[in-house]
């Protein structure tokens, strides 16, 4: 398997269905938290436009990789820009008071070098003392969660299976995800995708957030912002401030 950049395309048409139960309200919060008098916000990896839609914002830009992801954002949300590019080199001219990364997004850098690379184009899209606000998974996620595990879902109009397998690097992952989607009575078109996730550790993050030129302002757990780091969690936010 090669690391290409991964892109919901297929899956994209299908996303929102298998996301309903997302805690999208708890991501909310802390922009909210953090953000309270931001004029402007960038959403990198912003799917389907669902957290930029829900944020009353002046100016609201998002990105992805997917151009299926920005078209069904365009569709979903008038109120926000949205742009096809790719989170470790975009450049839009134009910089924000906050920036945002939600739901595992930089799990998606393929590597340390990439994942610097995310750190360094957010730190130069920030306005002065803009924050960053991001989530991993965590290493004990990648290692319980992700180990060999087979999930599904279904409903009336489709069904899916994603099958997790460790990668080779430490603390990565391939899902593999196989779907059916109805197109007409009883016809359903299979699509497969492969996706590729890898985590770091709390200690590699702050170095790379300290070389990014950022300054570590809070990190918590499991959308809890009392709750320090620890080791037995699913997800760690990161607060990044540019001084």
């Amino acid at each position: 398997m090669t690391l290409d950049v991964p892109k919901y395309e297929n899956f994209s048409k299908v996303y929102d269905l298998f996301n309903d139960e997302m805690p999208y309200n708890l991501w909310l919060d802390i922009i909210k938290y953090y953000g309270e008098n931001v004029n402007s916000i960038l959403d990198i990896g912003s799917g389907t436009g669902t957290v930029l839609n829900a944020l009353k914002v002046p100016r609201k830009v998002g990105i992805d990789n997917s151009l299926t992801m920005v078209e069904i954002a365009r569709e979903n949300d008038p109120t926000s820009e949205y742009f096809c590019d790719d989170m470790t080199q975009f450049d839009l001219s134009e910089s924000f008071d906050m920036i945002i990364a939600t739901a595992d997004v930089l799990n998606y850098a393929k590597d340390v070098t990439a994942f610097g690379n995310v750190l360094q184009n957010a730190y130069k899209h920030l306005n002065k003392d803009g924050v960053f606000i991001f989530d991993v998974h965590t290493e004990y996620k990648m290692k319980t969660d992700f180990n060999y595990e087979l999930y599904s879902d279904s409903n009336d109009d489709v069904f899916y299976t994603w099958q997790t397998i460790p990668g080779e690097a430490e603390l990565s992952v391939w899902h593999e995800l196989t779907f059916f989607i109805k197109v007409q009575n009883d016809l359903y078109e299979k699509f497969e995708e492969t996706h590729y996730q890898q985590t770091y550790k709390h200690s590699d993050i702050l170095q790379l957030a300290n070389e990014a030129g950022f300054t570590i302002h809070h990190s918590f757990s499991d959308f809890d912002i009392d709750n320090p780091l620890t080791e037995v969690a699913e997800r760690n936010f990161y607060i990044l401030k540019r001084l």
